[in-house]
């Protein structure tokens, strides 16, 4: 009795690894789902990296200022891979204010790493977020 319920037991926790392993193949590392930040010059800017958009490289941008807030992020950001190669986006749709956000795409990439890159915000020349 004893041995047929670790072999229960047993087979439950393979099928439990082996189902986990092929439905998470899918799915980006968790450190590549942890927004960046970046707070400089009176002015915090959170990038946050959205692996769901089958048609685009995607980020989510957040903007906390002490005023009120409008770039359009499609002229001042570019993309850049692994291999020194940089992107320049395909647009950029959010609203602005004190608590600004918007999405930002960019043709997709295939890349282990990449950088996104906002420049002149606020006179601080490149804000650089890694993934």
């Amino acid at each position: 009795m004893r041995i047929s319920g670790i072999i229960i037991t047993l087979s439950i926790l393979i099928a439990a690894g082996i189902s986990g392993c092929i439905s998470g193949g899918d799915k980006p590392p968790v450190g590549l789902l942890e927004p960046r930040e970046n707070s400089e010059a009176g002015i915090k800017i959170i990038a946050t990296y959205l692996p769901d958009i089958n048609d685009a490289t995607a980020f989510e941008i957040k903007v906390t200022a002490h005023k009120d807030y409008n770039d359009d992020f499609k002229n001042n950001s570019y993309l850049r891979d692994s291999s020194g190669k940089t992107y320049q986006p395909l647009s950029y749709e959010g609203e602005g204010g004190h608590h600004a956000s918007g999405t930002l795409r960019f043709p997709k990439i295939e890349s282990k790493g990449f950088e996104l890159v906002i420049k002149d915000v606020a006179g601080v020349k490149e804000r650089i977020f890694k993934w």
